[in-house]
């Protein structure tokens, strides 16, 4: 029953953060941007994918997945109906909620909170300022650091040489 509460407060907070984020503020439906590119708000009707090198000055919504490329960066919160992956040095300031699986690249930086509905993977020497709450299991890289806490849903944590967490609740 408590890993079913679980889940349920996952979903729950993944869609009610996706709706605050659509309305409040005007956006784009846009699929794709290009490497090196800028561009404000991102609402798309799909999934989203960003080219290495390019920057979000706001959020990112997307229906399905999202992708960035390494070394992009995200101002705002990120929220998917699907997965969400990002490059080799991404940055997002803001929190991340994927209804599905969210996998860090290597060096990666999230600002805020990750919510996950099925598993989390950081990559190597990745930050997470935030406290992360996921309905599977969580994968830490090697050097990766969780500053708050850590909810696993399934209760597995996979720590890589030297990755670290603030508190496991």
């Amino acid at each position: 029953m408590r890993r079913v509460m679980r889940g349920l407060f996952v979903a729950l907070m993944v869609s009610a953060v996706g709706l605050v984020s659509a309305v409040a503020q005007n956006s784009t439906d846009v699929t794709n941007l290009v490497a090196g590119g800028t561009m404000g708000n991102v609402g798309s009707s799909s999934s989203f994918t960003s080219g290495a090198n390019s920057t979000v000055n706001g959020y990112v919504n997307a229906a399905d997945s999202i992708t960035l490329g390494a070394n992009s960066s995200v101002t705002g919160n990120m929220s998917a109906g699907a997965s969400v992956t990002t490059g080799i040095s991404s940055k997002i300031k803001g929190s991340v909620h994927a209804k599905a699986s969210f996998t860090s690249g290597a060096n990666s930086t999230v600002g805020g909170n990750v919510q996950v509905g099925v598993d989390f993977t950081s990559g190597a020497f990745s930050v997470i300022t935030g406290n992360v709450w996921v309905s599977g299991d969580v994968t830490l890289g090697a050097g990766s650091k969780i500053l708050g806490s850590v909810h696993s849903g399934s209760g597995t944590i996979t720590y890589g040489a030297g990755a670290t967490v603030g508190s496991v609740k």
